[in-house]
């Protein structure tokens, strides 16, 4: 069905079908639900323990949730939260565990720090130097394990001055940008893409 012109004091109007003007206007929308690489991995702490009454350990591990392709891991960081109920008043201090780590040598955690203004543990990622110009894409990154057991990025060890109290620790991922965010990248076809990390993806097993 063709559309009507209509002439109305010198301007033209077309008037269209509503199914012809439907898509046209889907023909120039862009989509807004795009996202940026991929959903297929997992971040979770889990293996909580006490180790004494000074002392918290936990692990961070990652997953690569799709068997069909390998998931190369670019950068990790971790921002942790913690209930500032849980340190009874005492100074936390926050390291890692000696020899724990499984990803490749150039990736592995080297420092990390708790923040006590914000009651969260602040993990950096480790950034590999970036290719030559005209270098081909290769494999730099940690292959992240399909297995149940995952990759483990870290044990976490919190120590306080005085004992924890038996308040629930409440170890929670942070996503904003304050006062410091998750978030993890992956090569895709040499190239570092930052991927999407949220409460669905970023987990916390008890």
């Amino acid at each position: 069905m063709k559309g009507k012109v209509i002439s109305l004091s010198g301007q033209v109007i077309i008037y269209m079908p509503w199914f012809t003007l439907l898509i046209t206007m889907m023909s120039f929308a862009t989509p807004l639900t795009a996202q940026t690489g991929s959903l297929d991995f997992r971040l979770t702490i889990e293996n909580m323990k006490m180790v004494n009454d000074l002392t918290m350990e936990f692990d961070l591990i990652i997953y690569d949730t799709d068997v069909s392709k390998p998931f190369e891991l670019a950068l990790v960081q971790a921002g942790i939260m913690i209930n500032p109920a849980f340190s009874e008043g005492g100074v936390i201090k926050a390291s890692l565990g000696e020899g724990s780590s499984q990803l490749i040598d150039a990736q592995q955690p080297q420092s990390i720090v708790f923040a006590k203004e914000a009651n969260i543990i602040k993990l950096p990622s480790r950034t590999l130097k970036p290719l030559l110009k005209d270098a081909k894409p290769e494999r730099r990154g940690t292959i992240i394990s399909t297995n149940p057991a995952g990759t483990r990025i870290c044990t976490i060890r919190l120590t306080n001055t005085v004992a924890f109290t038996n308040a629930p620790a409440n170890l929670a991922f942070n996503f904003s940008k304050l006062p410091y965010p998750t978030t993890v990248s992956q090569y895709i076809d040499g190239i570092n893409t930052p991927l999407i990390c949220n409460e669905k993806n970023c987990v916390v097993k008890q």
